[in-house]
């Protein structure tokens, strides 16, 4: 990234300076003019930030921390070098780990892009396991694998990590809030020592950097921005109801002719599923995902919503992160999530690659903990708006939680009052989003 300066006249005469933000092009990053050209095939000229800093360091074999934000473009700053160095001999050298099937799938499908001779194969559970084999045993060059998925394979001795000399650590932070460390930790032990090890995350708890730590040789660190709230392009409210009244609320919300493309967080599968179904027998455009759906049904539900055919997901946190999804327009918490991050991670499925976007978040008198929590991850004291029967707002009481919050002292309270409830209309939709760059 260069910074360049410029001086203009204004109207009185006054000499103006302004600056500009120039990002590298592929073509100035040494990698091979293969991938240049393959990237520009799909309108890749320029490299994001991450991708003009990374790159280089990975170029020279040099193992690297980045903490850079979701749909920053991570995807490509660790595929381009692997694919610029990996060899044509038909033996496993590369392995990228990843929290989720579907952030498996998108990997794999984003290593074709630019490069299509490449034999790679995908790892991952909730499929037959002997398909895999037979992909390792022809000679897989890389594997994008879920940890659960390639501990099977370890425990079979159908995967050969001898000739591995590249490791990615993709959304480590989110594989340690599933839980996955402990695999992660036996995976990296089985690789050989003599390997370049990558490691990209949207944030960087201490957890993390004691893995870095154990299995990382001398890394460089990119601190870049880390996955926040954009609340200038998130509209956040925050409604207060009665459970009961959920259901007509939710209604109500989606018969605005602004709400085109909504995606609906809620808990738990079986209600993601019951929901979804509720709102189909009532004639929206409505499908679900979750954890209980087979992955090629995970698979064709996202296409769906992608292409229009269905403008209302129902999901549970499965589709918070890591998922190629455009153009959301709104998010609704139908449940608020149990975990603060989560809340994070699925309000920021809207108001992408520079676009507005709108949050609502149910809440009920039993939410007020989570609310808290939520208040407390994001620094931001959010303004609950009380719905009576009618969906009428009414008067909020004397916010008592902002009094009594110590853990919130020093955070910046914005509120967001209203006196109705607001859908907001969106602009135009551009052709490209953020997804569209490898960027998950």
């Amino acid at each position: 990234m260069r910074v360049s300066w410029s001086f203009f006249l204004s109207r009185d005469g006054t000499l103006v300076q302004r600056f500009g933000v120039y990002h590298m092009k592929f073509s100035e990053l040494n990698i091979k003019p293969e991938l240049v050209s393959a990237l520009a095939a799909l309108k890749l000229e320029n490299a994001t930030e991450v991708q003009e800093k990374a790159i280089p360091i990975l170029l020279t074999g040099k193992d690297l921390i980045v903490r850079s934000k979701t749909g920053s473009g991570k995807t490509f700053a660790f595929l381009l070098p692997i694919l610029n160095n990996i060899t044509s001999d038909k033996n496993l050298q590369a392995v990228v780990l990843a929290p989720t099937r579907e952030l498996a799938v998108q990997i794999d499908a984003e290593i074709h892009k630019i490069n299509r001779g490449i034999k790679s194969v995908l790892l991952y559970g909730g499929v037959g396991i002997g398909p895999q084999i037979d992909a390792l045993d022809r000679g897989a060059q890389i594997a994008v694998a879920t940890p659960g998925r390639i501990i099977d394979h370890m425990e079979r001795r159908t995967i050969d990590f001898g000739f591995v000399r590249y490791a990615v650590l993709d959304e480590a932070d989110r594989m340690l809030d599933m839980g996955f460390i402990d695999d992660v930790e036996k995976i990296m032990r089985a690789i050989p020592r003599v390997r370049q090890t990558m490691l990209f995350s949207a944030t960087m708890p201490e957890k993390i950097q004691e893995l870095a730590t154990r299995y990382m040789n001398e890394p460089q660190t990119l601190m870049l921005q880390q996955d926040e709230i954009t609340v200038k392009k998130i509209r956040q409210q925050v409604l207060g109801v009665d459970r009961k009244q959920k259901i007509d609320l939710l209604l109500n919300i989606l018969m605005h002719k602004e709400a085109k493309k909504v995606m609906i967080f809620v808990n738990t599968k079986d209600w993601a599923e019951r929901l979804g179904l509720l709102l189909w027998k009532k004639r929206f455009k409505a499908t679900s995902i979750h954890s209980g759906l087979s992955q090629n049904k995970r698979n064709l539900v996202i296409r769906e919503f992608n292409s229009g055919r269905h403008s209302i997901l129902v999901a549970t946190d499965v589709a918070a992160r890591g998922l190629h999804i455009e153009g959301v327009t709104h998010v609704i918490n139908y449940d608020i999530p149990r975990n603060p991050k989560d809340y994070v991670h699925r309000i920021g499925r809207t108001g992408r690659a520079g676009k507005e976007g709108d949050a609502i978040t149910f809440v009920t008198q039993i939410d007020e903990q989570l609310l808290r929590a939520v208040e407390s991850e994001i620094k931001m004291f959010l303004e609950v708006q009380y719905v009576g029967q009618q969906g009428a707002p009414l008067v909020r009481p004397e916010p008592v939680a902002q009094r009594d919050a110590p853990e919130l002292e020093g955070v910046i309270h914005a509120t967001h009052a209203g006196s109705e409830i607001k859908i907001h209309a969106h602009g135009p939709e551009h052709k490209t989003t953020g997804d569209d760059w490898g960027l998950d």
